[in-house]
């Protein structure tokens, strides 16, 4: 699995304020190096068997997604199970999926195109190339693509604790603002750590320990099994 996630808190804009805002320039312009930096992880990974390195090979599968989505609507005043939430969350997916084609075609024409590439069979109907705008199915068709596969929004639990400042998880709501997270030492004794949402710990840091939350700031277990799948079928 040669994965990768982008932290979505860092692209807002004004956090918590009426005018908060999604830099969706920035965000694009990562994407892209993202892409470049995966399929290079390709290059450089030693694979066991010679097996492993021949199917890495003929597809160049790479599964760029994103973590922090949870608090990064908290951060722009969006609550996670509204309809509001769910067209934001939308938006950057797709702005994520059209930079990470374009991409991708870029590093075909300069690298070549992944060894199995089909024009015909990859834009076929009923198949995910085949939803991308017409303009950037035409570069696939000219130009060949890179990457067989681009796109894997995965759990990012210990990503997100050790890199993201614990930032929500990958796509999910936070789970709790505050909490404590029991750890082993060496010797078998038991430390607990007081563990802060980064969401929860910015928004005390900028507006004062007293400072009543937003209703933007909902967690997992304060919303339906029904608003869960209905951002998952959005970003989708």
């Amino acid at each position: 699995c040669c994965l990768g996630s982008i932290d979505l808190t860092r692209f807002v804009q004004r956090p918590f304020e009426a005018g908060a805002s999604f830099d969706e320039a920035a965000f694009t312009a990562l994407v892209r190096t993202a892409v470049r930096m995966l399929d290079n992880v390709l290059d450089i990974s030693l694979w066991p068997l010679p097996q492993q390195h021949d199917e890495a090979m003929s597809k160049r599968r790479i599964g760029l997604g994103f973590t922090g989505l949870g608090d990064a609507l908290v951060m722009l005043g969006l609550r996670y199970d509204t309809e509001a939430a769910r067209t934001k969350a939308a938006q950057i997916a797709q702005a994520m999926r059209d930079a990470a084609y374009d991409a991708s075609v870029d590093l075909a024409a300069e690298r070549g195109a992944f060894p199995l590439f089909n024009a015909n069979l990859y834009l076929a109907g009923g198949r995910f190339a085949s939803r991308l705008p017409a303009a950037l199915k035409e570069r696939i068709r000219t130009k060949g693509i890179r990457n067989s596969h681009l796109l894997s929004i995965a759990p990012t639990g210990t990503i997100s604790l050790a890199f993201a400042d614990n930032a929500s998880n990958g796509i999910e709501p936070a789970f709790s603002w505050t909490y404590t997270r029991k750890k082993r030492d060496p010797d078998g004794r038991l430390i607990e750590h007081a563990v802060q949402d980064h969401a929860w710990r910015l928004y005390k840091h900028l507006k004062g320990e007293g400072a009543a939350l937003t209703d933007a700031f909902v967690s997992a277990l304060e919303m339906s099994a029904q608003a869960h799948a209905q951002m998952v079928a959005a970003v989708a």
